[in-house]
């Protein structure tokens, strides 16, 4: 029992040398954190993944770096093997969402690329002040043909799929205020094209 309590002290005191050291920028005790912690860091982090090799190894990674960047912040309120597990987990749960939302995104652009040309006529009617400058459904699918494919793919999601502002955000993995710009681009782009002689 003793040699036990004198063993979790000896812990503790190591974790906090370790870290004051880490805090200062010195890359032999980053050395030191990544060597002494890399093999259980792993493991925790491949059986989560479903023993995905080369995820692990980029979650670790990114585990790593996230605990040397916010080392500043650790407490102390538990061991450096637990904070770290923790920083782990949280990673791991990064990279899931990120799984998911590059899975609705594929999806999503299958979606798009097969939606038929007669669909677009829908952005005629959707687009504010197109409807009586835009004379028919061919010159909407030309004019969506020449603009560029991160406008065609907001303005299609916005007004064919009928999604939100913050769930185009999801798919094209933008903040909401930069959809709300490439939406207004997009747009201005249709329009200009509309005004132009050469595609008149």
């Amino acid at each position: 029992m003793v040699s036990s309590r004198k063993s979790c002290s000896k812990d503790a005191t190591e974790d906090a040398e370790l870290i004051a050291r880490l805090r200062q920028g010195n890359p032999a005790a980053m050395e030191y954190l990544y060597d002494t912690y890399f093999d259980r860091i792993y493991s925790l982090v491949f059986n989560a993944l479903g023993r995905d090799q080369t995820a692990a190894e980029d979650v670790v990674q990114e585990s790593f770096l996230a605990a040397i960047r916010s080392v500043k912040g650790f407490r102390g309120d538990s061991s450096l093997y637990t904070w770290l597990c923790s920083i782990a987990y949280r990673k791991v749960a990064d990279f899931q969402r990120r799984q998911v939302r590059e899975r609705r995104h594929r999806q999503h652009v299958e979606d798009i690329d097969s939606i038929g040309p007669g669909q677009l006529s829908r952005i005629k009617a959707s687009v504010p002040d197109m409807a009586e400058a835009v004379e028919n459904r061919e010159f909407v699918e030309k004019a969506m043909s020449r603009i560029p494919q991160d406008y065609r793919q907001a303005l299609i999601l916005k007004y064919v799929e009928e999604m939100s502002v913050f769930e185009i955000s999801q798919v094209m993995r933008r903040s909401p205020k930069s959809v709300e710009g490439l939406l207004t681009r997009a747009r201005k782009a249709l329009r200009a094209d509309q005004a132009s002689p050469v595609n008149r």
